[in-house]
């Protein structure tokens, strides 16, 4: 399972958090303060509405195909209202399972109301805060940390998603993108920040530490957890898959070119390499296809194409320098030339490979995703990489004739 996480605060223009007023001298005259005597209590997770709208988004959660078990602090609140407003000498009802907010709190006066003043009804509000301080002080300490902040303005949404199909996991954060765009603007959305968005300045009070999330230019809402972490690195490895190798291979060529001097025997060796790049890809797109995830292309195997590319221009630059010396040697005949070769600098490469091909196989028998995706992918990047570098180099060397190899003699 993949956890999902969506922090929760209160937006500073309806929850201010003000600092405890100080009456022994020390404040200021004139400084905004909350007076716990006199004030509301403060914090999101004390307005009724609020709590109400992280309901409805955890039971949206839970009734989402992609989505099995979800958390928060509701499920504390809910649990208290439920013991304290079925009536005495009934067993728990869970009709009462709720959050008390104003709408509920009418559906169901005959709990809430007062029998002897048929027109008063209750504060949602201050139902609310009543229960949070009667968990607080009936809970053990941290108990509640991991749902709620201590200031009551900040809490997480906790879930787990039931799939490690990509194509899944990516609508899943889709969905929940979405759902906090569709309710917006409805009662209790609207009261607090849902995630964390391109650019916010996150606060850390343990660790008094002040954090600026990077500025993508983006307003999508941040969805946390590994679902989040999943989604970010599917999203690099995107863009990575197509500008890495681009990149590697550019870089290949020109020092190619530097190398032997003829832009050629660079094409040359640039090109076999995009054979084994797209054997990557289509490796990766097997394992998707068969929904093995841990050989798909995600952000882990991405390293495995830079290796493979590597490997892959090694085992060329060898064969085309050997070529050149025994086309030296053999005074231009091209037979012989490559029938020392490949007898010489071919077995070598060949015998390398087999010891690289070994040297893998303990990858290939670990229980860890991304070693036996790594080991998997740089396995048949070696066997791809030895039959390129043993029979396609030769033709295309033999076929386009660079200078570097042949001299003058066409």
């Amino acid at each position: 399972m993949i956890s999902v996480n969506i922090p929760i605060k209160g937006k500073v223009e309806h929850f201010p958090m003000l600092p405890a007023c100080e009456y022994d001298g020390s404040q200021a005259p004139g400084t905004p303060c909350w007076d716990e005597d006199e004030d509301a209590p403060q914090g999101a997770f004390n307005h009724a509405e609020v709590m109400a709208a992280i309901e409805k988004t955890e039971d949206w959660m839970r009734s989402h195909p992609n989505i099995g078990f979800t958390g928060s602090y509701i499920q504390f609140l809910k649990i208290v209202n439920m013991l304290m407003m079925t009536p005495e000498g009934q067993e728990p009802d869970l009709k009462y399972f709720h959050v008390p907010n104003t709408e509920f709190i009418a559906n169901n006066m005959d709990v809430y109301g007062d029998p002897e003043d048929p027109e008063w009804v209750p504060n949602a509000n201050e139902i609310v805060t009543g229960f949070n301080g009667l968990l607080e002080a009936n809970t053990n300490a941290g108990d509640l940390d991991s749902f709620v902040a201590k200031g009551w303005n900040e809490g997480v949404i906790m879930g787990f998603v039931n799939t490690m199909d990509p194509v899944k996991t990516h609508q899943t954060a889709k969905d929940i993108q979405q759902w906090f765009v569709n309710n917006k603007d409805e009662p209790g959305f609207d009261l607090v920040t849902w995630g964390f968005k391109s650019g916010d300045v996150v606060h850390m009070p343990e660790s008094g530490k002040t954090i600026q999330i990077e500025d993508s230019g983006t307003t999508t809402m941040s969805v946390g957890g590994f679902l989040g972490a999943t989604e970010a690195t599917h999203d690099v490895a995107e863009v990575e898959y197509i500008k890495s190798p681009l990149v590697t291979a550019l870089a290949i060529f020109i020092i190619a070119a530097l190398i032997f001097g003829s832009p050629l025997i660079a094409a040359i060796l640039t090109s076999t390499l995009l054979v084994t790049l797209f054997g990557q890809y289509g490796l990766g797109a097997y394992f998707t296809s068969v929904e093995n995830w841990s050989g798909n292309l995600h952000f882990a195997t991405l390293v495995s194409l830079s290796i493979a590319m590597g490997l892959g221009v090694d085992y060329g630059i060898y064969m085309i320098s050997r070529l050149k010396e025994e086309m030296a040697v053999t005074g231009g005949k091209w037979k012989e030339s490559l029938q020392n070769t490949l007898e010489t600098t071919g077995a070598a490469v060949f015998a390398s490979i087999v010891v690289l091909l070994a040297s893998f196989i303990p990858l290939l028998m670990t229980q860890l995703a991304n070693t036996w995706a790594l080991g998997i992918f740089i396995s048949e990047a070696l066997i791809i990489d030895v039959v390129i570098a043993l029979t396609i180099i030769p033709l295309l060397v033999y076929i386009f004739k660079p200078k570097y190899v042949f001299g003058d003699k066409k």
